[in-house]
């Protein structure tokens, strides 16, 4: 029960972290689809970097 709240309140703070990015962009002028493109390269570039520099096993 612990395990599936804090889940929970993980997937409910990566929502409200992403509508707060995307929410900051399209108010900086940036069109939906341009924050949301945005949002996702800057994911992938991020997930990229740290796959990238891990320490070799």
């Amino acid at each position: 029960m612990k395990k599936t709240f804090v889940i929970i309140l993980l997937l409910f703070a990566l929502v409200i972290f992403f509508y707060g990015a995307v929410a900051a962009l399209v108010n900086q002028g940036h069109g939906l689809l341009n924050a949301l493109l945005t949002f996702v390269l800057v994911g992938i570039g991020a997930g990229a970097l740290i796959w990238l520099m891990r320490p070799d096993r």
